[in-house]
């Protein structure tokens, strides 16, 4: 007994020094993506809170942007709970101030999001991973939700947390491993 417990306590401090949760994917997305390597990661906070730990991953740990024809993962392990709808409508404000696409096209891609979502609780994954080719699939912890065909949706979704503009610039330098400073390209 006291081994055993020896040994939870090992594993919980490993993850706690290295961050493992929060940089790692879902297996669902190992599987069919084991060659990415995280790039960065971060934690985003409001008024003290933990929202969620974000990572950003591709095949050699280097982001060189969407257009390099790379798959990009961004992983969200969530430090609170969140209904579908919040999600969706967080999803939609942030595709409104970044002028993502027409809104005809945004409405779809929401549409889609109403099909594959589901609410989160503490210690949920959600998962995107944008393939070269256009192809957006969306992984939970335990299984792949769905996929999103449009190869303008990868760029717009990954834009909320990377574009120049995003609202949560210093997630961005975390994740892109920059300072916050730099982050306003």
């Amino acid at each position: 007994m006291r081994k055993l417990a020896g040994r939870a306590l090992a594993a919980a401090v490993l993850c706690l020094v290295t961050g493992t949760a929060a940089a790692m994917l879902p297996a669902p997305a190992r599987k069919d993506f084991s060659q990415l390597q995280e790039v960065g990661r971060g934690r985003l906070t409001w008024l003290g809170f933990g929202i969620y730990d974000a990572s950003l991953h591709t095949p050699d740990g280097r982001y060189a942007g969407i257009e390099s024809g790379r798959p990009v993962a961004l992983s969200l392990w969530y430090q609170r709970k969140f209904t579908k709808a919040e999600l969706i409508e967080i999803t939609r404000n942030e595709w409104e101030r970044l002028a993502a696409a027409p809104a005809p096209r945004r409405a779809a891609w929401v549409a889609a999001l109403e099909r594959q979502w589901v609410d989160v609780r503490k210690g949920d994954n959600l998962t995107a991973v944008v393939v070269p080719g256009g192809e957006t699939r969306f992984y939970r912890q335990d299984r792949l939700l769905g996929t999103v065909a449009d190869p303008a949706f990868g760029p717009a979704f990954l834009a909320i947390w990377l574009d120049p503009r995003t609202a949560v610039a210093d997630l961005r330098a975390e994740m892109l491993r920059r300072p916050a400073a730099d982050s306003a390209e």
